[in-house]
């Protein structure tokens, strides 16, 4: 399938199925189930040959969430800029870089795909990098640790240049939404009436990544859970529904998707964080693309 010439309403469309049946479209060879693909602006990135003018030698990549596309990341009235190309407009030695990925398989094997990917592309990058900022929306977050992980695994050397890395609405311990939806067709799978478990059967045909997130698995369960990549700053924005910061609307719901703690990984053992924010008023959608998150990351990383 072309990644990037074929009409919006169509990449829209394959982003949404991909996050609901991803993992099933792969297996059965789909062109519905969307390639990775890095871009740099509009234009796809060749990771064994990056063509880039002006290319330098810090390396910012987007990644996006659940059933969405790089274009979340549009900041609105700005012209397309998105929080990587406003850091690359003051700093002209960073070349942000988006990613488009099949949001429905599993974390792990997506954290794979993209340590390899990451691994070509720095090994071919027309000059050395020496930074790496990886910035990740909800699931574009729980991406970044299970890439780190396996990148160190594979003893890829991009690791060893990963500085920055941002989890922007990332539900590391989980999202209660996903997890309701579980425990909803959990329940009517047992009930009695014919109608009720065809329901269930319904709400359960959820993707593996769809899965991942509610438990905010970043690994299969053989391979446990790895700490946050040590030498790197790892930093966690947070969206709060009501404006008012101690709303109770806050505590039950946090961005609508991902409660504040779950943002955070509280229930994530030894973790130490560079910096936190939150950002009452902002939901979870907004989060990706909203003027005072950007200037937040910008304090941050420049």
């Amino acid at each position: 399938m072309d990644t990037n010439t074929s009409p919006a309403w169509q990449r829209h469309a394959s982003a949404i199925l991909s996050g609901f049946f991803g993992d099933w479209l792969e297996a059965r060879n789909n062109p519905l189930a969307m390639p990775m693909t890095f871009f740099h602006g509009h234009e796809p990135v060749n990771p064994g040959s990056p063509d880039l003018e002006n290319p330098g030698s810090t390396l910012c990549l987007s990644i996006h969430g659940l059933m969405e596309l790089e274009s979340v990341w549009a900041i609105p009235g700005r012209g397309g800029a998105h929080y990587g190309s406003l850091l690359a407009a003051e700093n002209s030695d960073i070349t942000p870089l988006t990613l488009r990925y099949n949001s429905g398989r599993s974390i792990w094997h997506n954290g794979e795909t993209l340590a390899d990917m990451l691994d070509t592309l720095v090994s071919h990058w027309p000059v050395s990098v020496e930074r790496i900022i990886l910035i990740g929306h909800s699931m574009g977050g729980l991406l970044i640790r299970s890439a780190s992980h396996f990148g160190q695994r594979h003893g890829h050397h991009w690791v060893e240049q990963l500085r920055d890395c941002v989890y922007v609405g990332s539900p590391h311990d989980g999202s209660w939404l996903a997890r309701g939806a579980m425990a909803t067709a959990d329940r009517m799978n047992k009930a009695p009436r014919d109608y009720l478990r065809v329901l269930g059967e319904v709400i359960d045909l959820r993707s593996e990544g769809i899965r991942n997130l509610s438990r905010g698995e970043v690994l299969s369960s053989e391979d446990g859970e790895p700490p946050l990549l040590p030498g790197a700053r790892h930093y966690v924005v947070c969206g709060l529904l009501a404006r008012t910061r101690e709303h109770p609307v806050n505590a039950l719901f946090g961005d609508a998707l991902v409660q504040e703690s779950s943002a955070r990984g509280r229930e994530r053992k030894g973790w130490t964080l560079t910096g936190e924010a939150s950002f009452p008023g902002v939901d979870h959608i907004r989060l990706a693309h909203h003027p005072d998150v950007a200037d937040q990351l910008r304090k941050w990383l420049l």
